[in-house]
């Protein structure tokens, strides 16, 4: 009988420990969010509300933003609206995570040009591939430890714009579109840890970001007030990176 009593109590434990999990995945992924987020960025991170329901295998990020780096007035280099997550409920417990998409739509991407011609987007960029180069030297995840990997088989931005600001060379704001941007398979059967995963998405914007720039009429016009030097000339040494 006390055998008995004893398995009711901890099947309750647990499933008093599973409701609690349960009831708190939302804060506890906002708050995964804003921590690793504003590690790897070095910036601040923030995120409005999270829904996630392992039952559905499916999810929704709102109000996620990345700030700009000290230096620049722009408040947030990327906000990123609203985001939808699919995920592969079977791989949850397992190593990688599977997460079959994650869509985000209407982003908006602040790009501040400062009086030398750096942006707040290449500065950024720089603050990732520096975390993330100082992980892989000391072996992985700079926490320690067994680190959980993420597969991610397809991501899509989407019906973005990229507002400019160049009023520091005295060229006007604008607002110019910014092309899908559609990534497969990041991380690849094993997976990668959540730096390596971030490193590779926030690249792939800033080169679309600086490629867009480059191309358009702004181009010329913050060409002229820099000298003859254009945002293409600026960011070779960058793109080159990202090319790689």
């Amino acid at each position: 009988m006390k055998k008995v009593i004893f398995g009711v109590v901890v099947i309750a434990a647990i499933g008093i420990g599973a409701f609690y999990f349960l009831s708190n995945l939302n804060s506890i992924v906002a708050g995964a969010i804003e921590k690793h987020g504003s590690t790897v960025t070095d910036t601040n991170v923030g995120v409005s509300g999270v829904d996630i329901s392992l039952r559905k295998g499916s999810g929704s990020i709102k109000g996620l933003r990345v700030g700009s780096p000290e230096g620049f007035q722009t408040r947030d280099a990327f906000s990123l609206g609203d985001i939808t997550v699919d995920i592969d409920v079977g791989s949850v417990r397992e190593n990688p995570v599977v997460i079959e998409q994650i869509h985000i739509l209407e982003p908006v991407i602040s790009a501040e040009i400062s009086k030398t011609g750096s942006s707040n987007i290449e500065e950024l960029r720089k603050r990732v591939q520096s975390y993330t180069s100082g992980a892989a030297g000391s072996g992985g995840d700079k926490s320690g430890g067994d680190t959980k990997r993420i597969r991610i088989k397809e991501f899509v931005l989407a019906k973005g714009r990229i507002e400019i600001d160049a009023s520091a060379i005295g060229v006007e704001k604008r607002t110019i579109t910014l092309p899908e941007i559609r990534l497969n398979d990041i991380g690849g059967a094993g997976g990668a840890a959540p730096d390596e995963i971030t490193k590779v998405i926030v690249s792939a914007i800033a080169k679309k970001v600086t490629s867009e720039i480059a191309n358009s009429e702004l181009n010329r016009l913050i060409k002229n007030q820099l000298g003859g030097e254009s945002v293409t000339d600026k960011a070779k040494g960058l793109l080159k990176k990202l090319g790689d």
